[in-house]
Order: C-alpha cells, then sequence, then structure tokens
C-alpha cells in the first residue's frame, strides 16, 4: 500500500468536513414520499435523514419517484435509471460506494427546471422530453477512424480512447510513463488514492448530472503522478460517443468519469477531447465529470474541447481542489452539440495558489452553451484570472455564463480578475452573462467587466478600406476574437480542428446587427 504525503492526508480530513458540512445542502431536493421509506413521521420530513435511510437502497430506490405524484422530472430520472443503469456485475468494485450514494441521492433529487436559479435561462427540456437508452456497441473500424482524425501534431505520454464512457483498451496508447505515474482505469489504479479522491468532491459540490454520471458509469479513468514527478509529454483523452438513430426522441447515454490526482510537486498536462464517432450526425448525451486533486505545488495545465455531433446534449462537471502554491489552468473551447453546459467548481485550499481560466464559446443555429464557474478563495496571497468570451451568430443562438469568484475574509493580499466578452452577429441572438465578483477581504486587487456588443465599426472599416469584402472582414474579426483563448490549446491540430468547426458556424454570418 503506498503512503500518501501529509499534506495530502492532512487535506483528506479537510475534505470529509467539507463532505459532512454540505450533507444538509443538497440542491435540488425533495421531500420523499412517506410511504416508500418506513421511516417516521419525523424522521420523513428531514432531509438529512432521508439521505440516511436511503443510502442502503440500490436502484429500486431511485424508482420510487415515478409514485403516481410525481412530476415529469421524477419520472424521467427513474425511467433512465432503468434503462442504462449497469448491473452490479458491470460495475468495479470502487464505484459500488460512489455509484450506491448517487442512486440514493437521485430518490429524493428532482431535475432542475427555469424555475430554478441556477437552470433560469438553460432549458433542458429537449432532455427530459427524450427517451435514453444504452448505448450499442461500435465496430472497431469506426473507432479507429475517429481517433485517427482527432490526433495531436505533438508526441503524447499517452492517447487514451473512451467510447461511451468506457475505456478502448485496444485503441489506447500508453508510452513510456515516468516511474510511479499511473494512466488507466479502476481496476489496477492504485487503491489508497481511489479511495481518497473518487466521489469526494461529486458528492458535495457536484449538480444533478454529477449525480447521474455517479449512478450510472461503468469505469473511471485515473491519472496519478506520484510528488515530484513530471510528465512532460500531454495525456490526450478522446471521448467517443456513437447514436442509436437520427430519432430526436430517443437518445444514447454515456457517462465518461476522469479522476486526475497530483501529489506535492508534479506537473502534467490532460487535454480532454469529446466528439461523435458519427462526425456531426446523431442524437444523444453525454453527462460527464472530471475530479482534480492537487496537491501542494502540483501544476496542472488542461484542456477541454467539446465538438460534438450537432443534435448532441453535453453536460460536463470539473470539479478542482488546490493545494498550497499550486498551479491549475483551464482552457475550454466549446463549439458542438445543440445543448451544452459546462459547470466548473474550483477551491483554493492553501496560500499562494494559482487558477487560471480562459473559456471560448460559439453558439450556431439552434444552439445553447451554458457556463456556470465557481471559485472560492480561502488563503492569503492567491492568483485568480478568468475569461469568459462568447460569440452567437444566428437569431436562435443562446449564450450563459454565470460566473462567481469568492474572495473571502482570509484570503488578504488576492488578485482577481475576471472578464466576460460577448459578440450579437445576429438579429434576436440572445446571451445571458451574470458575472459576480463577492469581495470580504479588504486587502485586495480585484477586478471583473463584461461587454456585449456586434463587431467594432473601426476594425471593420480599416479592413474594408484595404479592399476586403464584408463577410470575410467579419470571419478575420470573429477568429482574431476567439483565438485570443483557443491559442493556449498549444497544439497546431487542436487548433486546426477548433477553427474548422468554427468556420463551419460562420458560413452563413454575412451582414451586420442592425
Amino acid at each position: 500500500m503506498m503512503e500518501l504525503p501529509c499534506s495530502l492526508s492532512r487535506r483528506i480530513d479537510k475534505t470529509k468536513c467539507n463532505l459532512h458540512r454540505s450533507m444538509g445542502n443538497t440542491p435540488l431536493l425533495r421531500k420523499p414520499a412517506p410511504c416508500h421509506l418506513g421511516a417516521s413521521t419525523a424522521q420523513q420530513a428531514h432531509p438529512v435523514f432521508a439521505r440516511a435511510t436511503l443510502s442502503s437502497q440500490t436502484r429500486s430506490a431511485a424508482a420510487t419517484a415515478t409514485a403516481p405524484s410525481a412530476t415529469a422530472e421524477d419520472k424521467w430520472i427513474a425511467h433512465t435509471l432503468d434503462a442504462v443503469s449497469p448491473s452490479d456485475a458491470a460495475t468495479p468494485a470502487q464505484l459500488s460506494s460512489l455509484r450506491s450514494s448517487c442512486l440514493a441521492a437521485l430518490a429524493t433529487q428532482r431535475m432542475p427546471t427555469n424555475k430554478n436559479e441556477d437552470y433560469r435561462f438553460t432549458d433542458i427540456s429537449p432532455v427530459l422530453q427524450s427517451t435514453l437508452v444504452a448505448p450499442s456497441a461500435v465496430s472497431a473500424d469506426l473507432v479507429a477512424t475517429a481517433v485517427a482524425a482527432r490526433s495531436l501534431k505533438k508526441s503524447t505520454a499517452a492517447s487514451l480512447v473512451v467510447v461511451d464512457g468506457a475505456l478502448d483498451t485496444a485503441h489506447t496508447t500508453i508510452n513510456d510513463l515516468p516511474k510511479g505515474v499511473y494512466v488507466g482505469g479502476l481496476v489496477g489504479a492504485p487503491s489508497d488514492v481511489v479511495g481518497f479522491a473518487l466521489g469526494t468532491q461529486s458528492r458535495s459540490r457536484g449538480g444533478p448530472f454529477a449525480t447521474l454520471n455517479g449512478a450510472v458509469a461503468t469505469d473511471t479513468l485515473v491519472i496519478h503522478v506520484p510528488e515530484g514527478v513530471t510528465v512532460t509529454e500531454p495525456i490526450h483523452i478522446v471521448h467517443l460517443s456513437s447514436s442509436a438513430s437520427s430519432s430526436t426522441t430517443r437518445r444514447t447515454v454515456s457517462a465518461p468519469r476522469v479522476l486526475v490526482v497530483l501529489e506535492e510537486g508534479a506537473a502534467a498536462e490532460i487535454i480532454e477531447e469529446y466528439s461523435s464517432i458519427n462526425d456531426t450526425q446523431g442524437q444523444y448525451m453525454v453527462t460527464a465529470v472530471t475530479e482534480i486533486e492537487l496537491d501542494d505545488t502540483a501544476v496542472l495545465k488542461h484542456s477541454y474541447i467539446e465538438l460534438e455531433a450537432d443534435g448532441a446534449a453535453h453536460f460536463k462537471t470539473t470539479l478542482v481542489n488546490q493545494g498550497k502554491e499550486s498551479n491549475y489552468s483551464l482552457t475550454e473551447a466549446r463549439i458542438g452539440g445543440a445543448l451544452t453546459r459546462h459547470d466548473l467548481s474550483v477551491e483554493q485550499l492553501g496560500s499562494k495558489t494559482e487558477t487560471v481560466m480562459k473559456s471560448f464559446l460559439l453558439a450556431g443555429q439552434g444552439q445553447l452553451h451554458d457556463l456556470h464557474s465557481k471559485l472560492i478563495l480561502d488563503h492569503p496571497d492567491g492568483r485568480a484570472e478568468q475569461i469568459h468570451k462568447c460569440i452567437a451568430v444566428d437569431p436562435t443562438s443562446r449564450g450563459v455564463f454565470d460566473g462567481n469568484v469568492r474572495v473571502n475574509r482570509l484570503a488578504q493580499r488576492t488578485d482577481a480578475q475576471q472578464l466576460s466578452r460577448n459578440l450579437l452577429m445576429a438579429p434576436k441572438a440572445t446571451v445571458n452573462v451574470k458575472p459576480n465578483l463577492q469581495i470580504i477581504a479588504d486587502d485586495v486587487k480585484c477586478t471583473h467587466g463584461c461587454s456585449v456588443s456586434d463587431l467594432e465599426e473601426e476594425e471593420m472599416f480599416y479592413l474594408r478600406s484595404r479592399g476586403i469584402s464584408e463577410e470575410a472582414a467579419r470571419q478575420v474579426l470573429v477568429y482574431s476574437f476567439g483565438r485570443e483563448v483557443v491559442q493556449h490549446l498549444k497544439d497546431d491540430a487542436a487548433i486546426g480542428r477548433v477553427e474548422v468547426a468554427t468556420k463551419k458556424k460562420l458560413v452563413a454570418v454575412v451582414s451586420p446587427v442592425v
């Protein structure tokens, strides 16, 4: 049994305390029906007791949501679990505890609607009105073709292929990793690391789709870098999803899950890329969770590229704990899918910690892209930078940004910056922006800002006066607008795929907003 560093062990206790405090604050709880719990009236009225009572139940507990008084959202949960929950035999032992707790939580949880503040501008009814089904087997030739089209230009430490939430070992390549580094599925992963980190953050800070992921996930991709080790080349994770048919009422569902643990002084780069096996065709839903634990002075560069099929629904949860003097940087490019949402939650758990988040979202015809981020600074001398850029190119395009940065009382001498810039390139295109910087400490340097506009007239005039057509000028300016974020992907092949997807969305953009 490998021993965890002292600093990481101390954070285990703190995480357990945070989890205990959060149990009474589970989002979107509904009072459980008394006839299904078998408890006294006083016990049934208390949500914490209800969760504890249900913790020993299996999938049948979640099915109680189909009681006559249950809403459509409740029934959708129960029907989904009946259709796609893996059998106990197919679930790795390490996932059993997480799965049990998530099934128990779903039995008392309701899927959100526009009446919930966090989903006020994000309508998930198209998903709730569809029937989710388990994915079928995918031919090896299709997977091989899809993987070949999504390679990186630079060499990688590992190229991991996840098909419909399960690691595809036949198309996965793991090169010479430094001693002690583990990259692979749950079976064979360091048991103490998995026991400490798996599900710890998603139980306390995950939303309804993170809970659904824990209930139906079939495996977890584990990346563990021991103390003082640097993985010099990126670890590339390609998530591929299949579709049962082109029907708008049936969607296949997958629940990919990634766990990243970097011990003290470790460093790595991870590139997550989400796409469809059938390129732009098909209806499916992805509910993905990535949990990241960074010990003191650890450094992680994280890239997240979403190029799903046009009809896809994509829900991503990223949860990060940062130790003292650690560095976490995220570059996000999200262009595909009909409905996508990223719930990003970062907590700085030590002093002199640095967090950088850069996001580029491009919403085309009928698309909705939502970014909900939360960053909590609890210690002095922290640094945080967030840049959010969104382009809505069609009258039916929707963008949502809810960014919350909280600088608590002990986070003195914090330097935090938040900026949201948005382009509306068609009449009736919409962005709902809510930057939120909460400052309780009194010795800080913090700024935030937001802008919503069409392209600058002076910039357009400059290009037009040099013989460039209006359409070409607008596309050049849009490319430069997004490239400020996309260039941080640092790989020409990945950047090229994002640019190609961007160009497809901009083909119909010709005339300016009147």
